[in-house]
């Protein structure tokens, strides 16, 4: 008698238990061209064009961007305080197509994973392609539909890299209520030295990102001006749909700026990297302090700096 085969079902979180991010990483990129493997259904990804309009790259190359982020996150997540926080959710501010948050099925549960962003074309993509958790569009300027302390670990890639000032600060804030005292914001920033870049660029360039930011070097004496006196400086460029330059462009700030507008919030930067050969931008931790902790030893020499 012939055995019936059972149908593909969804991956799970029960699925990944114990496996290694290496060879998590290694399944995905396989998922490209194979979304079912050994039975399980992997998210689906939308068209090369959609994914390099919004990451600049497509399938197992932007993977293996977003897999080095993880592999990021995955340090932080050994912290103390991250295993011993309430919080019991997983947040990914800003999702776009999923490629970030689908990684975190390997550390959560489905039933625990948002997904958020302002554009609800993506939101609509998400929520239709077998990505773990539920999916929300969100609006600027508008609270977060979430409880405080909700979320024991926030993801933020390639999003605080282009916020305005005032919704720079409006989102830490917000992020840093939902996270819960010992959980994480793990995100990137634009580091100084994208201004470097910026004045860099041959006006021929093949890049049609950097070609289009070279047009905007007549400000870079002000932007650099804005950096020096308020740690942060705003480029109004614009990105398309959802997303005027009143609020999308290019985002410059330093790590004292990031600690100083974290603080009120009971957030403290905890890691800093700045590694062009690891990432493009800069890489950030801020935890979640229990009010009634003790300041860690970077946050003291950020208030002194």
């Amino acid at each position: 008698m012939t055995a019936r085969l059972l149908a593909p079902r969804l991956l799970a979180h029960e699925d990944l238990r114990g496996l290694a991010p290496e060879v998590w990483l290694a399944r995905l990129k396989r998922s490209v061209v194979e979304r079912v493997q050994c039975g399980l259904t992997y998210p689906d990804f939308p068209s090369a064009e959609i994914q390099r309009q919004f990451v600049g790259s497509a399938y197992e190359d932007a993977l293996d961007e977003a897999g080095k982020f993880y592999a990021f996150a995955q340090e932080a997540m050994a912290d103390r305080a991250y295993k011993t926080s309430a919080g019991q959710g997983y947040l990914d501010f800003g999702c776009g197509w999923g490629r970030i948050g689908r990684f975190f099925l390997r550390d959560f549960d489905a039933k625990d994973m948002v997904g958020v962003d302002i554009d609800p074309d993506m939101v609509a993509f998400c929520a239709g392609a077998d990505l773990p958790g539920r999916f929300e569009t969100i609006a600027n300027g508008e609270p977060l539909p979430f409880a405080d302390g909700q979320f024991r670990l926030v993801t933020a890639y390639s999003v605080f890299t282009h916020l305005p000032p005032h919704l720079f600060r409006a989102w830490l804030g917000e992020l840093l209520r939902v996270l819960a005292p010992g959980g994480q914001l793990v995100f990137t920033v634009e580091p100084p030295r994208f201004l470097d870049m910026v004045e860099a660029i041959e006006p021929d360039a093949e890049n049609a990102w950097m070609a289009a930011l070279s047009v905007y070097k007549d400000q870079l004496p002000k932007l650099r001006a804005d950096l020096a006196n308020e740690g942060i400086a705003y480029l109004a460029s614009g990105g398309g749909d959802y997303r005027g330059p009143d609020v999308y462009g290019e985002a410059v700030v330093t790590t004292k700026f990031v600690a100083k507008e974290a603080a009120p919030h009971g957030g403290e930067v905890v890691r800093y990297i700045d590694d062009p050969a690891q990432f493009w931008q800069a890489a950030v931790v801020i935890r979640k302090r229990n009010p009634n902790a003790r300041r860690g030893f970077f946050a003291r020499l950020m208030g002194k700096a």
